[in-house]
């Protein structure tokens, strides 16, 4: 049986215990994302929100912020692409 988990249930998840996002609770984040291959513009400033006021170790921000670059680039190709 396959569980479904948006992204804001992940990251809240995440931050219930400690209030603060590990390297492997980021792993867990960064494979949701990959499984579903891409980000919505809603979970993309979810993530961006996250960021910039949650608590990560240098791992987990590190990882989470290279995710969040690599989907933004691949919203800004699909955008030109339909031009």
């Amino acid at each position: 049986m396959a569980i479904k988990m948006t992204l804001a249930e992940a990251l809240k998840e995440a931050l219930q215990d400690d209030q603060k996002i590990s390297k492997y609770e980021a792993k867990v984040i960064h494979e949701l994302v990959v499984a579903a291959g891409h980000l919505n513009a809603k979970e993309r400033d979810q993530l961006r929100h996250a960021l910039e006021h949650d608590h990560f170790d240098d791992e987990a921000y590190r990882l989470l912020s290279e995710l969040l670059l690599k989907e933004d680039l691949a919203s800004k190709r699909a955008q030109s692409k339909d031009k």
